[in-house]
């Protein structure tokens, strides 16, 4: 392997340490009689997305807001709720 092949790889994470990220959001569709997050097959309906607030109304999208909401949460660099 020649230092070509290593340079490109040295650049993508100078690029990436140098850009931040944006973060992060857990967004969960709420059943306001249980309180509880919705499931689909027994796991809990949880998208991750950097746009919150639009991935929240279209979760609503159709939905009664008196049996519905959302819950948004801000995930750390791993992933992890904040």
């Amino acid at each position: 392997m020649t230092y070509r092949h290593h340079l490109s790889a040295f650049a993508d994470r100078a690029l990436r340490a140098a850009m931040p990220a944006p973060p992060r959001y857990a967004v969960s569709l709420i059943d306001r009689r249980t309180g509880k997050p919705h499931r689909i097959s027994e796991i809990p309906l949880r998208l991750i997305t950097c746009e919150p607030f639009r991935t929240a109304r279209d979760l609503m999208r159709d939905r009664d807001p008196a049996l519905w909401g959302t819950a948004i949460h801000r995930l750390d660099r791993k992933g992890a709720l904040q």
